[in-house]
């Protein structure tokens, strides 16, 4: 069974300029300008992992890394896997570039996405870009300020005010009022909804990227991010139990089970069709709403399905890592459909009981084995530290090595990512499930 393909979202991932920005950095989020960079971080890279470089790859993906590395200022970490990186890519550029957004609105996006999820790195970065009056990001002071500061989103334009409204709610309170959606929709159309919903939680996925990896900003640059977290984590509390679901809200379609009718072939145009076809033929995801727009379904929808399904990462390791993943991102729906395949004797991503429960119930993760306990300790890091850890990133890097260590990661920050969506289109458990994720 396909989890995503009920969920209706999927992701997307780092932008090349954020990595390729980073070379020769030093400490990122709360450290000044002139603090010596870590002693596991590289150099060249500006995090963990060295450039990835041609004979890191085999001979079927040489051609991939040929082709992207001639496009790109500097490889990628994802590049250790070309097969992986390629559609990643595809679909970042095509966000952060194609899809018709105005440029102040992006701004303002990723500043409230960095902002919500507290990344120094996207932060300086884009607050840098925002208050340069000769780039075509720039925006009024005021409204980078208003971000930073958590102020209310009042005094602005309609689509200003909706699109931080949607990444507070999506990415803070992880959940996506109904009252919000409806004006992002009425005001961008189902689209530009979609797109606007993947930049934000592309650069999510960033966040945890970088905290993994524990990306450096630039030599001499200064953070501009306060420090303090925004939403500092909360421990899981087992004896609160989930309520049964009830009728479809309002404004979630029958079909779809969540905010905007199920895409269908047949009402699709030719670049629609295609897409759907593309996907269909690899066997991912062909009912997911980011088929509103065909540019952005087939890389996105190809990745997220490359990376759950083909990076030799055993099926119960992914399950590990998508369920720690529900866990710390409180995604009812992505947690229920991943606990239900967990839990089937018959499926490949079976796990014991002992182990969904240590996740659920957030218990230490002891007596399991030494890969087991490296994800989860690794994922638990990734949302809840401002770094993950160097020896806990070590032991993962001992025992998947950089390929396998990159597959980990990616799968982690494109689940998060699909978690932020399913929250965005107010994604329902399938008719007569019952909820297995206890609230906080």
């Amino acid at each position: 069974m396909d989890v995503s393909r009920k969920a209706g979202i999927v992701l997307l991932a780092l932008t090349g300029a954020l990595f390729a920005a980073a070379a020769n950095a030093q400490t990122a989020r709360t450290a000044g300008a002139g603090t010596p960079i870590p002693k596991d971080i590289d150099p060249e890279s500006g995090n963990r992992l060295p450039l990835p470089r041609r004979e890191d790859v085999d001979d079927d993906a040489k051609k991939i890394f040929d082709d992207m590395t001639r496009r790109s200022q500097r490889p990628l970490p994802r590049l250790y896997d070309p097969k992986l990186a390629k559609p990643m890519s595809e679909a970042a550029y095509y966000l952060k570039n194609q899809t018709g957004l105005p440029s102040r609105l992006l701004e303002i996006a990723v500043l409230t996405t960095a902002r919500e999820l507290d990344c120094q790195f996207e932060w300086t970065q884009w607050e840098t870009d925002g208050r340069d009056p000769a780039d075509p990001r720039h925006i009024e002071a005021s409204i980078i300020d208003l971000i930073k500061y958590n102020k209310p989103a009042n005094g602005l334009g309609e689509k200003e005010t909706a699109v931080i409204r949607l990444g507070r709610e999506m990415l803070g309170q992880k959940m996506v009022s109904a009252a919000t959606f409806a004006d992002v929709h009425r005001l961008f159309g189902p689209r530009l909804t979609v797109d606007l919903v993947n930049v934000m939680t592309g650069y999510a996925a960033c966040t945890t990227e970088m905290t993994a990896f524990d990306q450096q900003l630039r030599e001499g640059q200064q953070p501009l991010l306060p420090a303090g977290r925004t939403h500092p984590w909360k421990p899981v509390r087992p004896s609160t139990v989930a309520p049964p679901q009830g009728p479809l809200p309002a404004d979630v379609y029958a079909d779809s089970r969540n905010r905007l009718p199920l895409p269908k072939r047949e009402n699709m145009d030719a670049d629609g069709k295609a897409a759907f076809d593309e996907l269909a033929r690899a066997g991912a995801d062909t009912t997911s709403v980011r088929l509103y727009d065909p540019k952005l379904a087939a890389p996105s929808g190809l990745a997220h399905h490359y990376v759950t399904h083909s990076t030799g990462l055993p099926d119960r390791l992914v399950a590990i890592a998508v369920l720690v993943t529900a866990r710390e991102r409180d995604s009812q729906y992505q947690w229920t459909q991943w606990e239900t395949l967990a839990r089937n004797p018959k499926d490949a991503h079976h796990l014991e009981p002992a182990i969904i429960d240590l996740i659920k119930y957030d218990k230490p993760a002891a007596g399991l084995g030494e890969k087991e306990t490296a994800i989860i300790n690794l994922v638990r890091a990734m949302f809840r530290e401002e770094k993950v850890p160097s020896a806990t990133f070590a032991e993962v890097l001992r025992l998947f090595g950089r390929r396998g260590t990159v597959h980990v990661v990616e799968l982690v920050t494109l689940s998060s990512a699909e978690a932020a969506q399913l929250a965005a289109f107010g994604q329902q458990l399938p008719e007569g499930q019952t909820p297995l994720l206890p609230l906080r």
